[in-house]
C-alpha cells in the first residue's frame, strides 16, 4: 500500500483523510483516501485501496482501483466509492459501463442520486491513472454518480454518450435528472 500511496501523494500533496471501510474478519482491508478541495472550494476526491488485493478473470493487465469526484464537502461519496469495493471485490468486473445501485440516495442530505457507473476517468491526467507496483499494475477507473431514472438513457446512449451529454457537470450532485428524448 506504501507504493500506492506515495503515487497519491504527488496529486495530493499528502493531504487526504484516510477512512477504513469495515469489511469482514478475514477479508482484506479496503481504504479510502478524500482530498479537499482539489478543483475549486467546496470539492472532494476520493480513492480506493483494496479492490487490486482481489482477483478477477477478467484483470488479465491490471487491477482496477476507485476514483471519484464531487462538487460537494460530503465525504458520503468516496465511503460510498468503498463501499462498492467491499461488496463487489473478488465479484464484480469493475469494467466501463459497469453500474452499482444503492437502492437509495447515496449522499441524502443533497442528492438522490443513487447510482454509481464506471467509466474512464475524466478528472485526472491520463499517466496518473496508471500505477506500476510490484504485485502488478493497477489502473484508476472513475465512479460517475446518477439518478435511477437516468438508467434507461444510459442503456439507449452508452457510457460514452450518456457521459458526453453537452452542458452537464456530471460532478454536480445538485444538477437535474437527465431525461430521454
Amino acid at each position: 500500500m506504501r507504493l500506492y500511496l506515495d503515487h497519491l501523494s504527488e496529486w495530493t500533496n499528502g493531504d487526504a483523510e484516510i477512512h477504513t471501510v469495515p469489511v469482514d474478519d478475514d477479508a482484506a482491508p479496503v481504504f479510502t483516501f478524500t482530498c479537499r478541495d482539489p478543483f475549486g472550494a467546496d470539492t472532494i476526491a476520493g480513492f480506493t485501496y483494496g479492490l487490486s488485493l482481489a482477483s478477477h478473470p477478467e484483470w488479465r493487465t491490471a487491477k482496477p482501483e476507485l476514483f471519484i469526484s464531487m462538487d460537494s464537502d460530503r465525504v458520503d461519496w468516496t465511503l460510498a466509492a468503498g463501499s462498492v469495493v467491499k461488496a463487489g471485490r473478488g465479484r464484480e468486473r469493475f469494467s466501463e459501463g459497469d453500474v452499482f445501485d444503492f437502492g437509495g440516495p447515496i449522499s441524502p442530505d443533497e442528492s438522490e442520486m443513487s447510482v454509481l457507473l464506471v467509466f474512464l476517468v475524466t478528472d485526472l491526467d491520463p499517466d496518473f491513472t496508471h500505477i506500476e507496483l510490484p504485485d502488478g499494475p493497477v489502473n484508476l477507473i472513475q465512479l460517475y454518480p446518477m439518478y435511477e431514472s437516468e438508467l434507461p438513457l444510459l442503456e439507449e446512449q452508452g457510457p460514452e454518450g450518456f457521459l458526453t451529454t453537452e452542458n452537464v457537470n456530471f460532478r454536480d450532485p445538485r444538477r437535474s435528472p437527465l431525461r430521454m428524448g
